[in-house]
């Protein structure tokens, strides 16, 4: 028997801005659904792309890595990256890996966006 999934996924845009909003857990079971949803959201070539995680429950490593993954082709393609708000946990990962460093990450979503 399948167990329900603790997650759910929200895009939208705003002019040339886009937002993706990620809720519950982004983990390996989830992770191919937002690769896909970024891929989308990419292929229309918004000069902003946010990722907001307020409503996010847990993250593990391949969740961080799609995010890193995001942000380096969000450079490649000259766009501006952010990540929104994530959960304490999840900022100590971002700050223990040194993320926090190379990609914007912002408390406040309206700073951001659009």
């Amino acid at each position: 028997m399948d167990r329900m999934l603790n997650f759910d996924l929200e895009s939208e845009t705003d002019g040339s801005s886009a937002l993706l909003r990620i809720r519950g857990d982004f983990d390996l079971q989830v992770v191919d659904q937002v690769t896909e949803a970024l891929a989308q959201i990419e292929s229309q070539g918004p000069e902003l792309l946010v990722i907001d995680l307020s409503r996010l429950s847990f993250m593990d490593s391949t969740g961080m890595g799609a995010v890193a993954a995001a942000h380096i082709r969000a450079r490649e393609a000259g766009r501006r990256f952010a990540v929104v708000q994530p959960p304490a946990g999840v900022r100590q990962a971002f700050d223990r890996t040194r993320l926090d460093e190379v990609i914007t990450i912002s408390d406040d979503l309206a700073s951001v966006y659009p």
